[in-house]
């Protein structure tokens, strides 16, 4: 089942986000980072750890700016053995649509085309 993270600049952001998808699709993983110490940003560090966590192919969403960059960055230095995507669909209409079709058994590259008709 391909898993969804979820990168943004505000931890509310992402933690909101995750838990409207979880409720819609209570079996996909999610994965969701925001904020830096308390504040507003994106963090490599922390991108990197939830990749090393996966445990299938993850479709990456991303709000703005330097949340894009990191998560570039983190999916270039990541070796583990899934694939990961980063999207170009809205952070919470992407992620829902992704993650309600993970629950009921879409592939990762299913997802993506899916996606393809919402890119930002």
């Amino acid at each position: 089942m391909a898993e969804i993270l979820i990168i943004s600049h505000s931890a509310e952001i992402a933690e909101g986000t995750k838990a409207l998808i979880s409720q819609m699709a209570e079996n996909t993983v999610i994965h969701a980072s925001g904020g830096v110490d308390g504040g507003i940003g994106t963090n490599i560090d922390q991108i990197t750890e939830m990749l090393d966590e996966v445990s299938d192919d993850t479709l990456c969403f991303y709000d703005i700016g330097s949340s894009r960059m990191n998560l570039e960055m983190a999916i270039e230095m990541y070796t583990g053995p899934h694939s990961i995507y980063l999207t170009e669909a809205p952070i919470v209409e992407g992620s829902f649509l992704a993650a309600v079709e993970s629950s009921i058994g879409s592939t990762a590259d299913q997802i993506r085309k899916k996606l393809q008709s919402m890119k930002k």
